[in-house]
């Protein structure tokens, strides 16, 4: 009886922790009244505290040639100090020599940039994604890029700001605001849908809810147009109804989750790839990215 009794008990704890749903699998509430009481700390009184792990990150390096000039996305959720389980997480240390290698071997730019003259690049261009709005993209990720003055897109839910473990409004616009001393802004915010659902799933007026209204709400805080949009979960990639109700929102492209690197003058804007970054080491990094690119 008792072997019995503790074979039930396992049984039911594996259960649980396999029933576990991660914050980055999860939807965000389906309207918002008032943003919860959330406590944030702020870099504005005490300065940027020095978070890098890597000296020489902010040298000076030529980037190679190509006469076949590709796009690489690279995709990021949340950054911590120390290793984690959790396979959305990406150490700081693996972090910065993931920077190391990108900016050696790529242009960091930015969708904008490339939607512009991206067919016009004579480097490897790269962009530098996280989704969701994680608290950690303020807290290092912020004065990371500063200090060596790297572009960021990072693709928001506006239903998760102000909610525990993410950014601010505020957060947002200061970020936004940022330029360094020629006047270059680093951070882009576009969206990652309005609730984070399945887009994939929706009605036709359900998706245009969700691009519509995460649109203008990141525009309204941050005073920057929004032209790019992330599918959460990469569902609904190619999908004609999608791509429909972004181009009528006035997005001028589609990020999805599909790993892939192409050519910048072949690339297809309403299903541009990304190639999601997870919790391993630098080395498996590269070689996941030099796979893609075929270099």
């Amino acid at each position: 009886m008792k072997k019995y009794l503790l074979t039930l008990i396992l049984l039911t704890l594996m259960l649980a922790v396999s029933a576990e749903v991660v914050p980055e699998q999860q939807s965000a509430p389906l309207s918002r009244t008032e943003a919860p009481a959330v406590r944030y700390w702020s870099t504005h009184e005490q300065g940027l505290l020095p978070v890098q792990t890597l000296p020489g990150l902010d040298s000076t390096v030529q980037v190679p040639q190509r006469k076949d000039p590709k796009l690489l996305v690279v995709l990021y959720h949340n950054i911590v100090f120390g290793r984690t389980g959790n396979v959305y997480n990406r150490d700081l240390y693996n972090f910065e020599h993931d920077l190391a290698f990108l900016k050696r071997n790529f242009t960091i730019t930015n969708f904008r940039d490339v939607l512009a003259k991206g067919s016009k690049a004579t480097t490897d261009q790269v962009i530098i994604t996280f989704d969701d709005g994680d608290l950690s993209l303020y807290a290092i990720v912020y004065p990371l890029f500063r200090q060596y003055e790297l572009e960021a897109t990072i693709f928001l839910v506006p239903n998760f700001i102000g909610e525990v473990g993410y950014m601010s409004w505020e957060q947002v616009r200061q970020m936004s605001d940022y330029r360094t001393l020629s006047g270059r802004k680093l951070f882009y915010f576009e969206s990652h849908s309005l609730t984070h659902r399945m887009m994939g799933q929706l009605s036709v007026e359900e998706i245009r809810h969700e691009a519509d209204t995460s649109k203008r709400l990141i525009e309204e805080q941050t005073a920057e147009g929004v032209t790019v949009l992330a599918l959460p979960f990469g569902n609904g990639a190619g999908e004609r109804s999608i791509i429909d109700e972004a181009r009528a929102s006035g997005y001028q492209a589609i990020r999805t989750s599909i790993p892939q690197a192409v050519l910048t003058k072949n690339l297809n804007v309403w299903e541009i790839g990304a190639m999601n970054v997870e919790n391993y080491s630098t080395d498996v990094f590269v070689q996941k990215v030099l796979v893609l690119t075929g270099r």
